[in-house]
């Protein structure tokens, strides 16, 4: 399938053309899109936050075995502060994590370019000195999230691809069944 999207064609023609060629700006919130999905960091967080509920517990049932005579911690409002307070504070950590990782990833607006081979992804950024390459065959996962599609290499490596990478919402569906179809 050649073509282009979101962009105009290289200059390059012939056999060692791309297939396709997407030119598009990468925005922070792209990646603040990413790490809100990502699974790795999701499923730490949850676990995280329902630890901090255990936690909580721990310390209404450890403040209420000694401060008997506190009428106050004896109300439902006050067990209920108690014992979201920690899982509160850890949620509001995994926000800033969330929001530190996106801003390492996309510190600000950049122009990239993704070429799409018959065996690699090439992906060029401005704020990158050498574009990074990715072979198909590592290719791990297409999620597509609030108009935006990632591809997952593995870890922590992802090609994300904002709205802008697509003409049209239909064009961006066909987008990821085919490369779901693609990974099987």
């Amino acid at each position: 399938m050649s073509g282009v999207t979101g962009g105009q064609a290289g200059a390059q023609t012939g056999p060692e053309a791309p297939l396709r060629v997407m030119l598009y700006r990468l925005e922070p919130g792209d990646a603040l899109a990413w790490e809100g999905i990502s699974p790795g960091h999701g499923r730490r967080d949850r676990i995280g936050i329902a630890a901090a509920c255990l936690a909580g517990l721990g310390l209404l049932q450890g403040l209420a075995g000694t401060l008997r005579d506190a009428a106050w911690l004896h109300s439902l409002p006050a067990a209920l502060i108690l014992m979201l307070a920690p899982a509160v504070g850890v949620w509001l950590m995994a926000r800033r994590d969330r929001r530190r990782r996106a801003a390492a990833r996309i510190a600000e607006p950049v122009e990239t370019r993704l070429e799409i081979w018959p065996s690699r992804l090439v992906e060029s950024r401005a704020d990158r000195a050498q574009a990074v390459v990715r072979g198909l065959r590592s290719l791990r996962a297409v999620r597509s999230a609030a108009g935006r599609v990632f591809l997952g290499f593995g870890g922590d490596e992802v090609i994300i691809l904002p709205r802008a990478a697509f003409a049209t919402e239909k064009a961006r569906a066909e987008f990821v069944a085919e490369w779901r179809e693609r990974i099987g």
